[in-house]
């Protein structure tokens, strides 16, 4: 590659990667000043819960109108307005009382589903053969994006309050938003006339494909198993191993930053095989060290939530290079993002809900691990399909 070319390839991965950690970040920092948050607010338990719940059912519930968008804008300037949407909703967020917090949550997680559903056609498109390499990086990214959120909001709340702590990271955004400006030139869709209304985002065809299910079912079950976790660990330690908060929110923090190191595992194991089944049964393996790990032999703990980060890093990873790699060019990845993130995000959403449930019902912590076990077998056997080397055209 010559030096221009190796240049304009660096600058557009340097994009994807800004991008990339704009599409988390915002939502992990609200974790860190929940607490200051909800005392200012008068929030309720169940409504703070939503401002992390909102963007995910949001990740779901539009991904099949990012994907519109993305041929009815064009893919760049999609992602480009999803970039400044992120900027705008961030600073809404903390203007003024619940409502305005409310409204800017929305309207971060619905521009994030921009950048969920047409990174992957971007990098499909751009990155050709490489793209696998190139989506390994961009989960990374994600992943960094939240660890980055997760560790500094708090202390810069310490300094000026958590309306300052959270709205900081719309400058990130921003910066994103200029570099993608830069790099990739608008691509705006002619306007149809009287195409007021959008069209299905997902063809039939693509619903009725058992390849599109399966790479569709590797992401719900990464989602569930992520979301679960996510949500309850830190109850499990505490209650479970009578751990204090100090020392689950380290853990809960480690399993974050450790799917960074994850992320960047999986294009080296896709490099190992032919298709994806062997990286995907790995994937699912790890996965399930976790629940089982916490089940069987809760004392070592420190182990099975570091093996449990470094599966959520794979597996996200694994997941986005599933969509690209099983499609035939951008316009089924746009297709094929859009199906998988409506159901894996929506699978995501209830996860948690249905694993509470669960521990309410039995009173315990052993049914909730079991079941958890259940879905990285899931995950797994969906893998080992979607992973077998053939293409949706």
């Amino acid at each position: 590659m010559n030096g221009p070319l190796a240049r304009g390839g660096a600058l557009r991965l340097a994009a994807v990667l800004l991008v990339a950690l704009n599409l988390r970040g915002a939502i992990a920092a609200v974790g860190p000043v929940l607490p200051q948050l909800r005392a200012d607010l008068d929030l309720s338990p169940a409504a703070a819960g939503l401002l992390t719940t909102l963007p995910v059912l949001c990740f779901a519930a539009l991904a099949p109108a990012g994907a519109w968008l993305g041929r009815r804008v064009g893919t760049g300037t999609a992602v480009l307005a999803g970039m400044v949407a992120v900027a705008l909703g961030t600073v809404l967020r903390v203007l003024g009382g619940p409502p305005l917090l409310f409204a800017g949550t929305f309207l971060v997680g619905a521009a994030m589903t921009v950048g969920n559903v047409l990174l992957p056609v971007v990098v499909k498109r751009e990155f050709g053969p490489r793209a696998g390499t190139v989506t390994g990086l961009y989960t990374a990214a994600l992943a960094a994006g939240a660890a980055l959120t997760a560790a500094f909001t708090a202390p810069i709340a310490v300094l000026g309050g958590w309306e300052p702590a959270l709205a900081v990271w719309a400058v990130l955004a921003v910066v994103a938003a200029v570099v993608w400006a830069g790099v990739f030139p608008r691509q705006v869709a002619a306007v149809v006339p009287g195409a007021t209304a959008p069209p299905p985002a997902v063809p039939a065809a693509v619903w009725r494909s058992p390849v599109a299910w399966a790479v569709t079912a590797v992401l719900a079950m990464q989602s569930a198993l992520y979301y679960a976790v996510t949500t309850w660990l830190p109850s499990l330690l505490v209650e479970d191993l009578a751990l204090d908060l100090g020392t689950a929110a380290i853990a809960a923090s480690a399993f974050q930053v450790l799917g960074i190191p994850g992320a960047l595992v999986v294009p080296a194991l896709l490099g190992r095989w032919r298709g994806q089944s062997g990286p995907a049964a790995v994937v699912a393996l790890a996965w399930g060290v976790l629940p089982a790990g916490l089940l069987l032999w809760p004392a070592a703990w420190p182990v099975w939530v570091a093996v449990g980060g470094v599966a959520q890093g794979a597996g996200i990873s694994l997941a986005f290079a599933l969509v690209v790699l099983r499609s035939a060019d951008d316009g089924v990845v746009r297709r094929l993002s859009g199906m998988s993130q409506l159901v894996g995000y929506g699978v995501g959403a209830v996860a948690p809900l249905a694993v509470g449930a669960l521990y309410s019902a039995t009173g315990g912590w052993a049914a909730p691990l079991a079941l958890l076990v259940a879905v990285a077998v899931a995950h797994g056997a969906a893998g080992v399909v979607a992973g077998r080397p053939r293409v949706l055209g």
